[in-house]
């Protein structure tokens, strides 16, 4: 078994900004030399892609890789030996995972030490794995890469399998949205998806103030039209008064000052329609929006208030400023 070798020099993963409470990305290991366990997982320790950290598996056999596999869902990334029990066991592994699992998302990357048991264009060409790599030339710094590629790869592709479960379940809602209550579970999916596309972790709400109409009808009180998971809670209900302090102090800001902005790592929107009624956004995300995602946040929270302002009119009588 050849010994990997890695350079002394730190990993350049960037400025994450912020500490976020995130899930880790989950690598598995699977070789049956317990000392490239060891040393992926030293050399590996602070690595952090998208506010994200890195948790490892091990697995020291192919026939220990499948039992894993078989019961995990969440796993990003395979650094996956060639030789073990025996001198194919890690292709017949990888051909586990495609065929036996269905497993289309998770990345695979072979490592060897014999690449002449294991040659690398008939390996490429017959096996879907994503990268092939002899353990001599995976320097630390090589390594790093290898596991951005990777990770990057794994997380836009799970980001579109969601997005078209999300449009699944907003195509299904549209044709629930019957009054004002509906339209919170319709715009709820719609913000999901929103947040998927935006192509970082991100959870927020859309709440809105109705201005003349809200004088008889709901006292000029923030309502919360639509939410992530994190604050499905608010929903059917959407009372503010339940959110944590430091957000509804986040909203209070952008009514008083009827700005939008970044601040402390979260985006806050204002939208102000023409009969002037106002629309909040509250998003936090592992990393800034450009302004291609700014636009869409826009169009997303200005649409829902002008949706909720026509169900109330429909619902109630015609609005009059």
């Amino acid at each position: 078994m050849t010994d990997m070798v890695f350079e002394d020099e730190l990993p350049e993963t960037g400025d994450t900004g912020r500490a976020r409470a995130l899930d880790p990305w989950v690598v598995m290991v699977v070789d049956d030399d317990p000392a490239v366990h060891q040393v992926t997982q030293l050399v590996m320790a602070d690595f952090e892609f998208a506010g994200r950290k890195l948790q490892f598996l091990s697995a020291y056999s192919g026939n220990e890789a499948r039992d894993i596999l078989r019961d995990r869902q969440d796993i990003a990334l395979i650094l996956l030996d060639v030789v073990m029990e025996s001198e194919h066991a890690g292709l017949d592994v990888a051909r586990f995972i495609r065929e036996e699992l269905g497993n289309t998302q998770v990345r695979i990357v072979l490592r060897t030490g014999q690449p002449g048991q294991a040659p690398e264009e008939h390996v490429i060409k017959t096996y879907d794995i994503n990268d092939y790599k002899e353990k001599t030339e995976l320097t630390k710094r090589k390594l790093i890469t290898v596991f951005y590629s990777a990770l990057r790869s794994y997380r836009d592709i799970v980001m579109l399998s969601r997005s078209r479960q999300a449009l699944r379940r907003s195509i299904d809602a549209i044709t629930r949205i019957h009054d004002s209550s509906n339209l919170g579970h319709f715009a709820s999916a719609l913000l999901e998806q929103v947040a998927r596309m935006l192509g970082h972790e991100a959870q927020g709400l859309c709440a809105s103030r109705m201005s003349a109409y809200a004088a008889s009808h709901a006292e000029g009180r923030l309502r919360v039209l639509a939410a992530t998971s994190e604050y499905q809670g608010l929903l059917p209900d959407g009372d503010v008064a339940d959110l944590p302090v430091e957000v509804r102090a986040a909203l209070d800001r952008a009514l008083l000052t009827r700005q939008s902005g970044f601040e402390d790592g979260c985006f806050v929107g204002y939208y102000r329609t023409h009969s002037g009624n106002e629309s909040l956004l509250y998003m936090v995300l592992s990393d800034p929006i450009d302004d291609e995602g700014r636009e869409l946040l826009d169009i997303f929270c200005a649409n829902v208030a002008i949706a909720y302002e026509g169900l109330l009119e429909r619902d109630h009588g015609p609005v009059s400023v």
